[in-house]
């Protein structure tokens, strides 16, 4: 019914990105052609719909972040996906948006875990081969002859990561990661704040995006 009657032509809007999201959150529980259709329909209307077409750049990874996530936590699986299939997707993605999808292995080894990936992750002290398996797929294209290009904001993720359990608790290709990072000093855009959020709090992409 949504395809054929309520957005026959897609996802064109932020008033269509609204209306989506709160079918989202009305329901308890999602099923697997829910999430399909969640995070396609708001991949395409993320990164090709909206300008720059084809890439995700701050004004987008902003909007993102600030729209599936609670303290830097994303709220649920669905949303975690869409945060992973939209930068698999765009042809460039900023630091800024790749290091708060790793941050989200940081927040799921602190003290006080919590996060949509805690929740799904295997118990580990340390890095599990789940975790780099995520790993991989938030730094696909950083790998260049075995070395792992990151910016500096990447790297200080990934050590912050590192410190949370002793050596031996992580995965040993953990440590073979962590030893092939290369950091390249790329100027990093401070995210825009203003304009960005309706009177509910949610926000507007529209908005956002001619901030």
């Amino acid at each position: 019914m949504l395809r054929r009657y309520a957005f026959a032509d897609g996802i064109r809007s932020s008033e269509d990105v609204l209306a989506l999201f709160a079918i989202h959150e009305s329901c308890p529980e999602h099923n697997p052609e829910w999430t399909t259709y969640f995070v396609e329909s708001l991949t395409a209307y993320l990164v090709h719909g909206t300008e720059p077409a084809g890439l995700i750049d701050e004004a987008k990874a902003g909007w993102l972040m600030r729209t599936i996530a609670a303290d830097g936590a994303v709220r649920s699986a669905a949303e975690l996906e869409l945060l992973l299939h939209a930068m698999e997707i765009a042809s460039e993605v900023p630091e800024s948006l790749s290091a708060f999808a790793l941050d989200q292995i940081r927040l799921a080894l602190e003290p006080d875990a919590r996060g949509t990936y805690h929740a799904s992750r295997p118990a580990a002290e340390g890095i599990a081969a789940y975790d780099l398996a995520y790993i991989w797929r938030v730094l696909r294209g950083a790998l260049e002859r075995g070395r792992l290009m990151l910016s500096p904001l990447e790297a200080r993720v990934l050590r912050e990561i590192d410190a949370l359990a002793a050596p031996s608790a992580h995965h040993p290709a953990w440590r073979e990661m962590m030893g092939a990072i290369v950091t390249l000093d790329r100027p990093q855009e401070a995210l825009r704040s203003e304009r960005w959020l309706l009177s509910d709090g949610r926000l507007s992409l529209d908005e956002g995006l001619a901030a």
